[in-house]
């Protein structure tokens, strides 16, 4: 039989469970035994995932299972250094599973979705218990135990193999792919992996199979965070096409809304969120869970951020405020829930935005104090957690911006700082990310901007120009990203105000932006700094 472990979807389907010795020299029996081992450990490492991705535990649980995991790692190594013979070491090892085990099972209990979730898997695993290979399976195993690095390049091996054999169809091959894809994913949420690489996989994937929904967002999340829009949004229309329910219809909808937002496609935009608004409000009629009703407060914080950027300040009042009302009901039905928590605070940092926009500085950075405190409760709890890292740094970004505006210009200084030494750490772990380097060209701009009021030229001219370096690399990566475009042209205007030369190409790129209709209120004031300097004509 075609060797092959379960299929796995997105970026949290975990493998585990190893067999001590090779399962060819061993008894039926044994083998039996071993294969029903397989079974929990995919269902457990699945009830992990689950846990993880929707954030169902709180500070002291996620504490706990990063302690159960340290302990299953160093359990495993253990084994391995006894060669199997040591039966203390692998009885250690079997406690270590049988307690993380445990702790999946309680956490995912109180979660009926979960629960429901957890168990319409368990057919699945036992299929890939079924056919999984020694080898694969033992590789596999040495994945799901932590030690991600030394089993990746066999568990490539292996796949590759099992893609290239005669007579394997192409359903199946594509299916092995996104196995492959999804635990790289795992590999790049710790540092492990860059985002190509993953969305070099899922794309092969895709090529075989493009009817899979979950890989066409899979690889829109990925393009957004390579700053590829084009592509992403291609893929959100793909998903589309293939989606099969209102739920992943209206998930399509609100991706390649994303998208041409991003791309100031704001005629697309607008109805894409209206109709996955209507089609989410659709599908939580019918299924009253937290899922259903956080898709509709997802939808209305995108349309709030559209409605901002369209200049319609009181509607994205209204979004925020009912989208923030949805998450703190269920944040308050599920306190020990800090995936909720996380999603508050995503709204606080909108509404701090807006309140910062319309001179509200005191009602703004209450906002992002309150999401900043948040958030570092939930990375302290998560420490590997990279995305919340991110998120944590946004906060102090923002809180430096109504400090410099209320003229505090040591501690605006010092939470720009705070904030690129995070991003910087970040990117160092995965330099694909064109999402990290776009952060760091603006924390580049704010500190540059400070430098700039202390009357330290040489400190502005530095930043503004590795801000302006970043910016022109991933313009150039992909000329669609309309905000892109204006952000490098915010940082040549800056940078050439501050060392008086350059103007010719910040007229350059105002006639780039001017030539595809993507000009905005803001850049009247790049328009009179070039008329100052003799360079307006024909603009």
């Amino acid at each position: 039989m075609k060797a092959r472990a379960a299929s796995i979807v997105a970026m949290t389907w975990l493998l585990a469970v190893a067999v001590p010795t090779p399962l060819m020299a061993q008894p039926a029996a044994a083998q039996a035994a071993d294969r029903q081992a397989l079974v929990q450990g995919l269902q457990t490492q699945y009830e992990i995932a689950l846990i993880r991705e929707r954030k169902m535990a709180d500070d002291r649980e996620t504490q706990l299972i990063g302690a159960l995991e340290a302990r299953l790692r160093a359990a495993r190594a253990q084994a391995d250094a006894a060669h199997g013979a040591a039966a203390a070491a692998n009885a250690a090892l079997a406690s270590a599973r049988q307690d993380y085990a445990g702790l999946a099972d309680k956490l995912t209990a109180r979660d009926p979705v979960a629960q429901a979730d957890a168990g319409a898997y368990h057919a699945q695993a036992a299929s890939a218990a079924a056919s999984a290979s020694p080898a694969k399976l033992a590789a596999l195993q040495r994945f799901a135990d932590g030690d991600r690095a030394a089993a990746w390049p066999l568990i490539q091996q292996l796949t590759n193999a099992e893609i290239a054999a005669p007579g394997v169809s192409v359903a199946d091959q594509a299916r092995d792919l996104r196995e492959l894809a999804a635990l790289r994913d795992i590999m790049r949420a710790h540092g492990e992996a860059g985002t190509a690489d993953v969305l070099g996989l899922y794309d092969k994937a895709a090529s075989l199979d493009p009817s899979d929904f979950k890989t066409e967002i899979a690889r829109a999340r990925l393009a957004v965070d390579l700053g590829d829009l084009t592509r992403a949004r291609a893929a959100a229309e793909q998903a589309g096409r293939v989606a099969t329910t209102d739920a992943e219809h209206a998930m399509a909808l609100r991706w390649i809304g994303e998208q041409a937002a991003a791309q100031h496609d704001y005629a697309t935009a607008a109805p894409d969120y209206d109709q996955a608004l209507a089609m989410f409000r659709k599908v939580a009629a019918a299924d009253a869970s937290a899922v259903a009703k956080n898709n509709i407060a997802w939808v209305l914080q995108d349309k709030g951020d559209l409605q901002v950027l369209q200049g319609d300040f009181k509607g994205a009042q209204a979004s925020y405020a009912e989208g923030l009302a949805l998450r703190q009901a269920l944040a308050a039905a599920d306190p020990s829930n800090p995936g909720m928590q996380d999603l508050v605070a995503s709204f606080f940092q909108r509404i701090g935005d807006l309140g910062e926009k319309l001179g509200d500085l005191g009602g703004a950075r209450i906002a992002f104090q309150q999401g900043l405190a948040l958030r570092q409760r939930i990375s302290a709890a998560d420490p590997t957690n990279t995305d919340l890292q991110y998120f944590t740094s946004a906060f102090m970004r923002r809180l430096g911006d109504v400090a410099l505006k209320q003229g505090d210009l040591k501690t605006a200084r010092a939470q720009y700082e705070a904030c690129l030494a995070i991003r910087q750490r970040l990117a160092a772990a995965n330099p694909d990310s064109a999402q990290l380097q776009a952060a760091i060209s603006l924390d580049l701009e704010d500190l540059a901007g400070v430098a700039f009021d202390q009357n330290d030229a040489a400190t502005a001219r530095t930043d503004y120009a590795a801000s302006v370096a970043i910016r022109q690399r991933l313009a150039a990566a992909d000329p669609t990203n309309a905000g892109m475009q204006q952000l490098l042209l915010r940082g040549l205007a800056r940078l050439s105000r501050t060392t008086g030369a350059g103007w010719q190409d910040v007229a350059a790129q105002y006639r780039k932006i001017k030539a595809a209709g993507q000009l905005t209120p803001g850049d009247d004031k790049v328009l009179d700094a070039l008329r100052a300097h003799g360079l307006a004509a024909g603009l």
